[in-house]
């Protein structure tokens, strides 16, 4: 709907509104000019009222106009972002293939890594990287346009999370042996039952542990632990990495928002890992907190969810 149409839709009650804020302030005066002079009203007195009535009239139709403005393009911009993501989302997932393809061939060329040069396994080396790096991007983006359009997982299932936890961070142990990087992992394998998805889970923990890895120099330790309390589970990451500033931790979950440490090992970043990871926590119906005591000091994030009783 177009600015004339509101305009033309709004004209009655615009004047509808200015003589009924003017009826109002005439009555008011009304009462308190016989309440005060005990004699008859002039009509020439209802001059001043009517004006003021009618500015005042005006104005409240005024603002009625400029909201329904405001809610038609506020409801414009949320349709057109919708569409944004829906076609980056189709772009991505049409790339996701042909890099998986490239990927899975260079894990065929190792296989044959005796046959080839010392250069050519460095140039097929930084191809892996680079490839995996995509596709860790598109995968982060694919997430983020499946969040921001509401998707929502199908059903939440209550179980003891030790499994997927533990799966999780063995897809990361030879990433964390390449960068000279421990992975030390305290997880009791008798957890409470919590409310998760398994897949959701998993896309926390992958953005938590590879951020460890990302963020951390060589010869460090990225401790991975659980901790249990009387009506939540906690699961820890936490790494001896480059650590966070004040800024750093009031910006961590913002979209898009590179903090200020980078990545020791030239990894690229996109800086929407912790918003989608906080985009999951909340749709289980949890928690997730920051934690660092300053630059090169490390960082801590903390999962809470909620734990479900037996009983209930």
């Amino acid at each position: 709907m177009d600015k004339k149409n509101i305009n033309r839709q709004y004209v009655g009650q615009y004047f509808l509104i200015m003589f009924s804020a003017s009826v109002v302030v005439c009555g008011f005066a009304f009462m308190q000019y016989c309440a005060i002079q005990k004699v008859d009203f002039n009509p020439t007195d209802y001059l001043i009222p009517i004006i003021v009535g009618a500015i005042f009239g005006a104005l409240i139709a005024r603002i009625r106009i400029l909201l329904k403005k405001l809610n038609i393009e506020r409801e414009l911009v949320i349709e057109k972002n919708m569409k944004i993501h829906s076609y980056v989302g189709t772009i991505v997932h049409d790339l996701k293939s042909p890099l998986s393809a490239i990927h899975s061939l260079m894990d065929l060329f190792s296989e044959e890594s005796d046959n080839l040069s010392n250069d050519q396994k460095v140039y097929l080396t930084l191809m892996k990287q680079s490839s995996t790096s995509m596709i860790e991007n598109i995968i982060l983006i694919l997430d983020n346009t499946r969040l921001e359009a509401g998707v929502k997982p199908d059903h939440l299932e209550i179980g003891n999370p030790y499994f997927t936890i533990q799966s999780t961070i063995d897809k990361y142990l030879i990433e964390a042996l390449n960068k000279s990087i421990s992975i030390q992992r305290l997880i009791d394998k008798n957890l409470p039952l919590v409310e998760y998805d398994k897949s959701s889970l998993d896309r926390i923990l992958s953005n938590l542990i590879s951020n460890a890895i990302k963020y951390s120099p060589a010869n460090t330790q990225v401790k991975i632990y659980t901790e249990v309390f009387a009506h939540r589970l906690n699961i820890v990451v936490k790494d001896e990495g480059l650590g966070m500033s004040e800024e750093d931790l009031k910006n961590a979950f913002q979209e898009f928002k590179k903090l200020s440490a980078r990545p020791t090992g030239a990894e690229a970043s996109t800086g929407l890992g912790l918003s989608i990871a906080k985009k999951l926590v909340d749709q289980l119906g949890g928690e997730i907190v920051a934690r660092s005591d300053g630059k090169n000091k490390g960082s801590e994030f903390e999962i809470k969810l909620n734990i479900i009783s037996q009983n209930s």
